[in-house]
């Protein structure tokens, strides 16, 4: 058994895949295409302190099927709660306005360079999917036959893109292949700094990853990252937690108001069906208004008299 740096947290993360080969491996895994040249791409906007998504820009010379080689920009999100949505989109939206993601052609053109996404996630999706590794493709299909159609068409590359889903919570009980196995080291429910593997179990190909979080484990920059992101993830936690607690009392004050409001609706009916009942009797008004404590405006609102 060996000890290494956990990848659950997002400096061990940008440590592992600040490594170009280690991320050209684990890339070309998910994409399941041949990734020739990885380029690292710092983000305009990232932050200095770890948040509950973290962002890895790429951009990669892919090999295709057909042996031809395209430019696309892979972007990989890690996120630890589902209300990370939001940040998500907005991402998403900063890729596609940004003019970096252009290139110029030889004819003098530009074209949009076709973005790829890949998300890890600490949570499950609402749907509860059972498949640990989803990957979202885009068909193109005629809408009048409904028949797919295998078209790449600049305009169709720059406004749409390919997607790649990672439940983590799932690769605990579920690892099919060499990919799902290494990925269950992402484990954002295992918190602890360190965590205990016997590399033997992992595949030849993936012994790097293992070597890569050994080291880091003994990277004092890292582990004092790891410290401070601890820290800041339990704040995120308490703030939650306040959250959910005053979420809770509102609904519950919600719920006591409509039960106040329903017994006042009750009441008010029984005293109009006591007026009523007073006044088929031939009560007098006056004195019914006595009795119920009520007056002439209530009666006309009510329709009683």
């Amino acid at each position: 058994m060996i000890k290494i740096a956990n990848p659950a947290y997002d400096v061990v993360f940008k440590y592992l895949m600040e490594d170009n080969k280690i991320a050209k491996l684990l890339l070309s895994d998910l994409l399941q295409e041949k990734i020739v040249e990885l380029e690292f791409r710092p983000q305009e906007y990232s932050l200095k302190i770890p948040c509950t998504v973290y962002r890895l820009d790429f951009k990669a010379k892919i090999k295709t099927t057909d042996n031809k080689e395209k430019i696309v920009l892979i972007e990989v999100q890690k996120a630890k709660f589902p209300t990370d949505i939001i940040r998500f989109r907005r991402y998403l939206g900063e890729q596609y306005a940004s003019e970096q993601n252009i290139t110029e052609k030889q004819d003098g053109t530009f074209e949009a360079l076709p973005l790829i996404t890949v998300y890890f996630l600490g949570y499950n999706l609402e749907t509860n999917p059972p498949y640990p590794v989803l990957r979202i493709r885009r068909t193109v299909t005629d809408n009048a036959t409904n028949e797919s159609i295998d078209l790449k068409d600049p305009f169709i590359e720059g406004i749409t893109h390919d997607c790649i889903i990672v439940q983590i919570p799932k690769l605990k009980k579920v690892r099919r292949n060499e990919l799902e196995l290494i990925l269950s080291l992402f484990d954002e429910r295992e918190r602890s700094q360190e965590i205990s593997i016997n590399e033997n179990d992992y595949p030849e190909k993936y012994q790097a990853i293992i070597r890569r979080l050994l080291k880091a484990v003994v990277t004092e920059k890292v582990r004092k990252s790891m410290k401070i992101e601890d820290e800041i993830i339990a704040g995120f936690k308490a703030v939650e937690r306040v959250k959910e607690n005053l979420e809770q009392e509102l609904e519950q004050e919600k719920q006591r108001a409509e039960q106040e409001k329903q017994r006042a609706e009750q009441l008010e009916q029984e005293k109009i069906d006591m007026i009523k009942e007073m006044l088929s009797k031939g009560i007098p008004k006056q004195l019914v208004m006595q009795i119920a404590k009520v007056d002439e405006t209530f009666l006309k609102e009510h329709r009683l008299l």
